[in-house]
């Protein structure tokens, strides 16, 4: 009795600490620091080449070191909070660091021993060179707001879902549905806000007003999380999915000699207690192997204990073969990242005519990205509600496109889009004044369709494949696959630049946008992709997984639930 009263008392106080209350807290906590990060992302190459005097390849490549870092450390960050830290702790800390990101950032603007001094022709021979400590200075405000994205975008959906998990399940239900989409909105607001109203700031009062505002958004956020504190429910970490993926290999290996009979002739296969006992197959026999456990006649209790302790159970075998069947169909699509995370539309824009008709305003260069932003949020936003349906009247069936398709058509269109800026690049080079920046709108819609059709296609197919277990899985594949496209990026650049730059020529990414080729630059990377679409299209035809998260299947409309179930488009 005393049991019971005692979990009652705690319900009630979880009850009154936390809920709804407190999650637009934690989705600022998110939302503040995209702002930061896409506003800094969107106009950086332009502040590395004016303030610091860089080239644009060393610029491009610093801008891919730091894109990558955001993408990688978050699949760290959620193993960290989940099996070390917790949430709570890890949101905090990852808040200290993007704001001491953002204050060194700021500071860079606002010392002036902290960059090179102006010069009335940027990027040319009378122009000083950045030092070694200004160079440190800026990598640094940059390692610690790549740091802060470590911690605060893996975990702020699921600390605001901790909130409210102590509710029963058809309220806790309806929470969900509405957190969801409002944590989404939310992101496509910030993307928005970033890359309109503080690249405005930048461009026109100054980077050093600009970054006070990044800054100062990021500490007032920071003051606000610890002043809320008191009254979070803090879940505590529990042993980590990915730590068991890690034992499976490392169990597996230590295995690798035993050999796997055809009957279970003295050898035991072990699972969790009501899941079904595993067959060895012939797929992933290596795997099958941190099952294992092999009795022994007359071995003492001990002896086996100490046996079966090493083994792993059949779900985390069966997670790592789930997670390895999707790499070839993932691999496919980190090319889509890599078409998409060019940096060069900005100092274009730059160069071109960017008035609005005939007023006098002008669209910052840093702004030009736009156009890819609000194509993806009005594309994503009314696909279900309204493009779904008419595509179903006007074809005459309910499954219109598969999972796989739409990921197809993701990689097409950002195919297309690199064609359309070399196309667009060919042009602009020797008119650049007298051509406006409106002409680079075609290929950032592209990419912004390219996104709503392959990223979005790319979480629904992950978690339709994957485990419902595995769940936090699929944004580390996002996220690392947009990690290995920066270094990917950083790579194709830097040779580029060492091959097409021999003998004293000019480089392909030149400093001078002119006297550069960046339109071959651009045709290099659609011929890229068009040979990663034909490898996309051969994993596509040999990927006959079929869907294992029927929740997920439950809760998508008509058709497309039989599209997860077939995923053999």
């Amino acid at each position: 009795m005393e049991g019971v009263v005692e979990e009652q008392q705690q319900a009630h106080a979880m009850e009154k600490k936390a809920g709804l209350r407190l999650i637009p807290v934690i989705i600022a906590n998110e939302v503040s620091e995209r702002i930061v990060s896409a506003s800094v992302g969107a106009n950086l190459i332009i502040y590395l080449t004016t303030k610091y005097h860089l080239g644009a390849a060393s610029s491009a490549i610093i801008i891919f070191v730091y894109l990558a870092a955001a993408n990688f450390l978050p699949v760290c960050g959620a193993i960290v909070s989940d099996a070390l830290l917790g949430r709570y702790l890890m949101v905090t800390l990852t808040l200290f660091s993007c704001t001491i990101g953002t204050t060194l950032l700021c500071l860079t603007s606002v010392i002036p021993s902290l960059t090179p001094l102006d010069c009335n022709l940027p990027n040319q021979g009378g122009c000083a060179s950045s030092t070694p400590v200004q160079i440190f200075v800026l990598c640094a405000s940059l390692g610690f707001m790549a740091l802060g994205a470590s911690g605060v975008r893996p975990c702020c959906l699921a600390f605001a879902e901790d909130q409210i998990a102590h509710w029963d399940e058809a309220r806790k239900d309806r929470a969900l549905r509405a957190l969801f989409s409002w944590y989404y909105v939310s992101v496509g607001f910030s993307q928005i806000v970033a890359i309109t109203v503080l690249v405005y700031l930048q461009d026109k009062m100054g980077w050093k007003v600009g970054f006070m505002v990044s800054a100062a958004i990021m500490a007032s956020v920071t003051l606000v999380n610890l002043a809320v504190s008191p009254f979070y429910v803090k879940v505590k970490p529990q042993k980590s999915m990915w730590a068991g993926l890690v034992k499976v290999v490392v169990v597996a290996v230590n295995n690798r000699h035993l050999e796997l009979p055809g009957a279970n002739h003295g050898v035991q296969f072990h699972s969790l207690p009501g899941s079904t006992q595993l067959v060895p197959s012939e797929k992933m026999r290596f795997l099958n192997k941190a099952c294992i456990v092999r009795s022994r006649a007359g071995s003492n209790a001990d002896e086996e204990e100490s046996v079966i302790k090493s083994t792993c159970t059949v779900e985390q075998v069966e997670n790592l073969k789930s997670a390895l069947s999707v790499m070839p169909m993932w691999s496919a699509m980190v090319m889509s990242f890599l078409l998409q995370s060019s940096s060069f539309g900005v100092l274009q824009a730059a160069t071109m005519d960017r008035r609005i008709g005939t007023t006098r305003f002008q669209i910052p260069a840093g702004s030009i990205s736009i156009f890819d932003t609000m194509t993806f949020t009005v594309w994503s936003g009314c696909y279900d509600s309204h493009i779904l349906p008419l595509l179903r009247r006007v074809m005459g069936r309910q499954r219109v496109l598969t999972l796989k398709q739409r990921m197809g058509i993701g990689l097409f269109l950002a195919v297309a889009s690199t064609a359309v800026a070399s196309a667009v690049e060919a042009r602009r080079r020797g008119v650049a004044a007298r051509m406006s920046a409106l002409w680079l709108a075609p290929q950032y819609v592209l990419m912004g369709l390219s996104g709503a059709f392959g990223a979005i296609a790319q979480i629904e197919f992950y978690y339709a494949v994957l485990p419902k277990s595995m769940g936090s899985f699929v944004l580390a594949l996002l996220y690392f696959g947009a990690g290995v496209a920066n270094i990917g990026g950083t790579v194709i650049v830097k040779l580029v630049n060492v091959v097409t730059g021999r003998g004293g020529a000019d480089p392909w990414i030149s400093d001078d946008l002119d006297r550069g080729r960046y339109d071959l630059y651009y045709l290099l990377l659609a011929v890229l992709g068009a040979v990663d679409f034909v490898y996309f299209v051969a994993c596509a035809y040999l990927f006959h997984e079929t869907t294992q998260n029927t929740s997920l299947e439950a809760a998508v409309a008509d058709g497309e639930a039989e599209e997860m179930v077939e995923l053999r488009g």
